[in-house]
């Protein structure tokens, strides 16, 4: 039997699933041909640790892209909550930005007589520097005016341009509630009147 048949049945013979001639002819031709023998050899040799080393080497690059993609979203997730904290204290803490994002000024009222006169009354952003009137000057303003839970009663108001015409004429509002003032335009001054019963009143513009 040639080399080339001997090579063609050695993987059956591996197997163990040629028959007992075949083999018995087989271990016979390779006693005697080094060539045959050294074949044998080689595919009788395991293959497993090679499987094994070629998947790791696979894996490897997939498991680099894996970590880098769970370290870029670790990293956004803390430098989102760095950032929204942060804004969260600026916001909070930094009067310029609040007053911005969130604009209000308060007025304190003190009436002494009962002679139901319409009274001026100043605005105050910080409590120190005060203005006769109020802009809004931004979009964040509400245009609302609220008499303070702490008023000692109920006001009317009433609200003048700079020529000094009444534009909302006189109305009411309860000690803790708001009002909402239509057809206020931006960046233009308006004034603003107190009349009331004796007694102190904060008056805030948001």
């Amino acid at each position: 039997m040639n080399c080339n048949i001997i090579k063609d049945l050695m993987p059956s013979y591996i197997d163990g699933i040629c028959s007992d001639e075949t083999g018995a002819a087989i271990e016979e031709h390779i006693e005697h041909c080094q060539e045959c023998k050294k074949t044998m050899q080689l595919m009788q040799q395991p293959t497993i640790q090679i499987v094994e080393t070629n998947v790791e080497v696979a894996k490897k690059p997939f498991n680099l892209i894996n970590k880098k993609r769970r370290f870029q979203v670790i990293t956004a997730i803390l430098m989102t909550f760095m950032i929204t904290t942060i804004s969260a204290l600026v916001v909070q803490d930094v009067g310029v930005v609040n007053q911005f994002f969130f604009p209000k000024v308060t007025a304190i009222a003190h009436i002494t007589d009962d002679s139901e006169e319409w009274q001026s009354i100043r605005f105050s952003a910080d409590g120190i520097n005060t203005q006769d009137y109020v802009i809004y000057d931004s979009v964040f303003w509400k245009k609302e005016i609220i008499n303070d839970a702490n008023s000692d009663s109920n006001v009317y108001l009433r609200v003048k341009d700079e020529k000094g015409d009444v534009i909302i004429d006189e109305f009411p509002i309860s000690s803790g509630k708001g009002v909402k003032l239509e057809g206020l335009k931006r960046k233009e001054k308006y004034f603003f009147e107190i009349k009331a019963s004796p007694g102190r009143f904060f008056i805030n513009a948001v």
